[in-house]
């Protein structure tokens, strides 16, 4: 997976057998749309709720990819395997609230969205 700004844009591009989990190649959202990005432990995200899998997959402490909806925090999408911290993204008018995003530099990829957005 790569999580990308491109100009205006957050671009979060699925490869591999992500796609294929998560039932999606990825998403783009204009970088007004982000309130908030920062890592976070996995745990966290879990307890800030994930909700119904719509569509995705899910196999407990080892994957969770996909749509998922929630009455108390709206849409999410996740893509997270096995990693301890993750990159949380919260927006605002665009189909998903939250992105929860397994990433290779959760700290560094934070503050670039950060960079970009809130310069």
């Amino acid at each position: 997976m790569s999580v990308d700004v491109s100009g205006d844009r957050l671009v979060v591009r699925l490869s591999g057998l992500d796609r294929v989990w998560a039932l999606a190649t990825g998403f783009e959202a204009p970088l007004t749309s982000v309130t908030s990005v920062r890592p976070v432990p996995r745990a966290e995200a879990y307890a800030r709720g994930s909700g119904w899998r719509l569509p995705g997959t899910f196999w407990p402490g080892a994957i969770m990819a996909g749509s998922y909806f929630s009455r108390a925090t709206g849409w999410s999408f996740w893509c997270v395997h096995r990693a301890e911290t993750v990159l949380l993204v919260e927006l605002v008018g665009v189909r998903y609230e939250r992105l929860v995003l397994e990433v290779d530099r959760p700290t560094e990829t934070s503050r670039e969205i950060a960079r970009a957005r809130f310069r």
